[in-house]
């Protein structure tokens, strides 16, 4: 884990407040929640399948903490690996932690990019960050869907740059008294079969169409996904984006996955 953060104090407050230690810890944390760590159960999906994952690697930093409208407080430039579906027992994963001001921590900033040479392990196991590294992933994802008898398992890694900004983080530091600002992947974004609208339904039944118009064999592939046209589709809507393959489709919902603290929101916009 990197260990390399700046703690910044601005203004005859902020550094009154760094003097005289009136603040506490402010750790960040990053979680895939219940649905990447148990599954994503059939109940939530609206065509009955069900999703387990073996992995969900993302490649996470460039991370700024701040009190709203000021400079960073918190920030930690490097970029680290974790498997998102490793337990955690609902606390997340570690990122980094350092005393900051006393304040309330409601501007976060953070990047999913392609993983570099100079991407650590944060969490993940040393095959899968060199996996992440060699393939230049972002986001990578393994598992399995399961409906009725039918069962269908998948592979997937992408390479797009997101950066997540104006993040409503909502950590508030007192003298003594530590806060956590959590990162929170949603993995369910990934099945979302519109990518604009505001109530999407969550299916995987064209993905594992896929597979059965392809080969057969129980692995759905990139270039099974790569083979579905959305054009005629009624649903699958993708605005002025010009996508109209299920594979491009899933890409792009990859750069939609992150949010603040839970369910609260980020600006989120791909660099690529």
């Amino acid at each position: 884990m990197s260990m390399l953060k700046t703690l910044v104090c601005t203004g005859a407050f902020g550094l009154a407040a760094c003097e005289a230690g009136a603040g506490s810890e402010l750790a960040i944390r990053v979680y895939g929640e219940e649905f990447i760590e148990s599954g994503i159960p059939a109940s939530q999906f609206d065509d009955g399948w069900a999703v387990t994952f073996d992995r969900f690697l993302i490649n996470l930093g460039a991370i700024e903490v701040s009190e709203d409208g000021a400079s960073a407080a918190l920030a930690e430039p490097a970029f680290q690996v974790f498997d998102l579906a490793a337990p955690s027992a609902g606390e997340g994963h570690a990122m980094f932690a350092s005393e900051v001001p006393a304040g309330a921590y409601s501007a976060t900033r953070y990047k999913i990019l392609p993983a570099g040479g100079d991407s650590l392990a944060g969490n993940a196991a040393a095959g899968d960050v060199a996996m992440m590294k060699s393939g230049g992933f972002s986001v990578f994802v393994s598992g399995t869907a399961k409906k009725g008898g039918a069962g269908k398992t998948f592979a997937w890694g992408w390479q797009t740059a997101t950066s997540y900004e104006h993040c409503e983080s909502q950590a508030v530091i007192e003298a003594g008294k530590p806060g956590v600002v959590q990162v929170t992947i949603h993995g369910d974004h990934l099945f979302l079969d519109d990518l604009f609208s505001e109530t999407p339904m969550v299916l995987f039944g064209l993905a594992a169409q896929a597979d059965d118009d392809g080969d057969g064999d129980g692995e759905i592939t990139q270039a099974e996904l790569q083979a579905v046209d959305l054009r005629p589709l009624a649903n699958y809507q993708v605005g002025s984006t010009g996508i109209t393959d299920l594979w491009r489709f899933l890409e792009h919902l990859t750069t939609s996955l992150g949010h603040i603290d839970g369910e609260r929101h980020c600006e989120a916009i791909r660099e690529q």
